[in-house]
């Protein structure tokens, strides 16, 4: 049987903060490159988008030797930034699985199971039980039910015996 390969939770956090810089930059150019696909990308845009494709470089399939460089226009660039989007979806379909007991994709790594975080998932909550498979939730209700009521029965008995006031000398106090 193939082992599955696994990460660190590191290199998984990293990889959701690169995925939601990199979207989000992608979208930017994309209507940009809608409206003037052969305009000229300025030296901020080639700089923000190479430092963003060297930071992807663990995430590529095969090590590459040389990252290409920034496009020239903006059309140009939004298809590189998609590619590298798709590698980054790639690397997280490699990497990642659907968890049934949790009911949400999780990463592969070692320990607990880590959720996507990015997906925004709905998380089942997780029952918590005792080694003896009670629920603890409702262990600790019942118990403190019964603080609760022994409080009301000592206070009440406590306001009873004021009202009644102090014994008269010849009572017997065990009364």
């Amino acid at each position: 049987m193939l082992a599955l390969p696994q990460i660190s939770h590191p290199l998984a956090e990293r990889h959701e903060a690169l995925w939601l810089r990199l979207a989000t930059l992608h979208k930017d150019i994309c209507v940009i490159a809608a409206k003037k696909p052969e305009a000229s990308v300025g030296n901020t845009e080639r700089a923000t988008v190479e430092g963003l494709i060297s930071d992807c470089r663990p995430y590529l399939r095969k090590p590459v030797d040389r990252l290409p460089v920034a496009a020239e226009t903006f059309a140009g660039l939004a298809v590189q930034l998609g590619q590298v989007l798709a590698l980054l979806e790639d690397f997280e379909n490699r990497h990642a699985y659907w968890d049934g007991k949790r009911t949400c994709r999780c990463w592969r790594v070692a320990g607990e199971p880590l959720p996507v975080a990015r997906l925004r998932q709905e998380v089942a909550p997780f029952e918590l039980k005792t080694f003896k498979g009670r629920n603890m939730r409702e262990e600790l209700a019942k118990l403190m039910a019964a603080q609760d009521s022994g409080h009301y029965e000592r206070g009440f008995a406590a306001g009873r015996a004021a009202r009644q006031g102090p014994p008269q000398p010849g009572e017997d106090a065990a009364l």
